[in-house]
């Protein structure tokens, strides 16, 4: 199965050993890239072990939880990859539907190497909500008819 995050490479030799803690990340981008495969795979306590323990207090497992198993994640756009000039940041949008519209996150993400890589917060740039017809090609990129589209599935959501 290809990786949520979008990589282009197999879950299982991406995202899914830094989930399940067979590894640690390399870098800001393999963290922010494992994070999003998280939401979509709803590991909420990878999430949580990753942000900044200074950010636990802010970012609870509830709260996470919440967004995690409301939203449908279905794509991921990274803005200024590996070769970014400051490994301390990651800007992304994060592609998800929420009551059968596309939102899209923009997020500029700060992160912190302590021993092991955390994400500490981000600045959020609001974007204007796409409404998704039964009858419009799904936004997943399945080719399919959004009413008949289960390719963007993985996730657990379930449509209307």
């Amino acid at each position: 199965m290809n990786c949520y995050c979008c990589s282009g490479k197999q879950f299982n030799e991406c995202c899914q050993p830094l989930i399940a803690g067979e590894k640690a990340a390399k870098n800001s981008v393999e963290l922010m890239r494992s994070r999003y495969s998280a939401y979509c795979c709803k590991k909420i306590d990878y999430i949580f072990q990753t942000y900044h323990p200074e950010q636990h207090a802010t970012n609870t497992k509830t709260q996470i939880s919440e967004f995690a198993n409301t939203v449908h994640f279905v794509g991921l756009t990274i803005i200024n990859g590996v070769e970014q000039t400051d490994p301390d940041t990651v800007s992304f949008n994060a592609h998800y539907l929420l009551d059968n519209k596309l939102e899209t996150l923009s997020e500029c993400s700060r992160f912190v190497f302590s021993g092991v890589w955390y994400y500490y917060d981000g600045a959020i740039t609001s974007n204007k909500s796409v409404g998704i017809g039964r009858n419009d090609d799904c936004p997943c990129g399945s080719g399919r008819k959004f009413k008949k589209c289960f390719t963007h599935l993985a996730s657990g959501a379930k449509l209307g």
